[in-house]
């Protein structure tokens, strides 16, 4: 058997190291990667927003551990609130916020009216866990931020394994006792050099001898034939017995036919594009963190991350590397600002915040991603399972974030990629 598989990111080259027989990678950019890729900004590796190492599922862990050198740090992340820093999750720290918002969250937490009823979107999910302090301070305003949709039309699949905190823990955050949410992600590791793309390089060294990379293949088209497929291509035509697909299911479909109702299901996926900024500041103030969220809804980003905070490879004599994130809906108003509008916003915002002087940044950069966050709208999963069924019954698999249409962190893709190899392999 030989595969063809349509992606060159996390996803497609751990499937090709999992499967026993040959394959071919197709990968539209030059370089590899995906959302696994790694930029320099004047010395400095950084990725396409903070990729991190951890998981509950030891095995993938391992597995995406063992593709590169990696050291190990202890999460510093907090919430930028009303001028305070407070510890993420937020409910663990509420003696950070004022004496209001603080009796505020706590008496709503533990005299919830909401905590009783279902929940049928993310943000009755919210005020039934959380109540209506935490929910309206925090919790609704990034989600609102962070997805440029509303959680009222959102369903549950992103927060339904978020635990309910315990009363103890609510009431000594209050008091000024620290507690621990999301223990998995306390710890966490991070390749000692070369940013998170270090994986895939990992990845594609294992596969020499065995897989096939063909970069810049720009498709033309997709043929299925009675002994397989055909994918004509910028380098050529390739042939296969199997066709994976794991490059975005809106790209995919340029490439085949499909009834009606399966390209308006398509076209109701919806997902975020992101612009990922980057700067190098001589002075900051964002202390000793690796990543600050900001719900703010006249701050343009909604997420910093101190490259520096990932090692001594990842810091300049120059001053400290910083990355803003700034989230998008295609054909959006947000969707058309020029990389001059993007700059000037968000170093506005740092300068007006206090946390950087626009007179202490040295050199700035922008890029523009067009996939990056799935988004759950209440449709999501029936329009998602109709187009994965009709991809199946075609003779087509998928595996990865947007060639599945599942919130999948890399851990997520790498079981997926195990999971799908073992099966093909059978």
């Amino acid at each position: 058997m030989s595969t063809i598989i349509l992606g060159g990111g996390l996803a497609g080259f751990s499937l090709a190291a999992g499967l026993k027989d040959a394959s071919i990678i197709l990968e539209k950019e030059e370089k590899p990667g995906g959302l696994c890729r790694s930029f320099d900004f004047r010395g400095t590796m950084y990725d396409i927003g903070p990729h991190i190492l951890f998981s509950r599922d030891s095995e993938a862990l391992a597995a995406l551990a063992s593709l590169a050198e990696t050291g190990q740090r202890t999460r510093s992340n907090k919430i930028f609130h009303e001028g305070r820093f407070v510890k993420y999750p937020f409910e663990n720290d509420l003696a950070a916020l004022n004496e209001a918002d603080r009796a505020y969250c706590l008496k709503e937490f533990l005299n919830n009216p909401y905590e009783n009823y279902p929940a049928g979107n993310m943000l009755q999910f919210f005020l039934r866990t959380f109540g209506e302090g935490i929910t309206q301070l925090y919790l609704q305003p990034y989600n609102e931020k962070i997805w440029k949709f509303s959680p009222a039309f959102m369903d549950t699949q992103m927060v339904e394994r978020i635990p309910k905190p315990p009363r103890e823990d609510v009431i000594r955050s209050a008091e000024g006792i620290a507690t621990e949410g999301y223990k998995h992600q306390l710890h966490f590791s991070y390749p000692l050099r070369g940013g998170i793309n270090s994986l895939i390089s990992g990845l594609q060294s294992r596969l020499a001898g065995k897989a096939r990379v063909i970069t810049s293949a720009g498709i033309s088209s997709i043929m299925k034939k009675k002994a397989g497929w055909e994918v004509e291509t910028a380098q050529g035509r390739l042939a296969g017995d199997r066709l994976v697909n794991c490059m975005p299911l809106h790209e995919l479909f340029q490439y085949l036919e499909a009834p009606p109702e399966i390209k308006a299901a398509l076209e109701s996926l919806r997902y975020n594009s992101i612009y990922i900024v980057v700067f190098r500041a001589a002075k900051e103030g964002l202390g000793g963190n690796f990543a600050v969220n900001f719900a703010q809804r006249d701050v343009i980003f909604h997420r910093l991350s101190k490259i520096d905070f990932l090692g001594e490879n990842y810091r300049s004599k120059e001053g400290a590397t910083i990355m803003a994130e700034i989230t998008f809906r295609p054909g959006s108003f947000a969707g058309g600002m020029e990389q001059e509008e993007i700059i000037a916003r968000t170093l506005g915002d740092l300068d007006r915040l206090g946390l950087v002087r626009r007179a202490d940044v040295s050199a700035v950069e922008v890029r523009q991603f067009k996939y990056a966050y799935v988004i759950y709208d209440l449709r999501h999963r029936k329009n998602a399972d109709t187009v994965l069924g009709f991809l199946r019954d075609s003779g087509i698999r998928c595996c990865g974030r947007f060639a599945e249409f599942e919130y999948l962190n890399m851990d997520a893709v790498m079981r997926h990629s195990m999971t799908l190899a073992a099966e093909l392999n059978g």
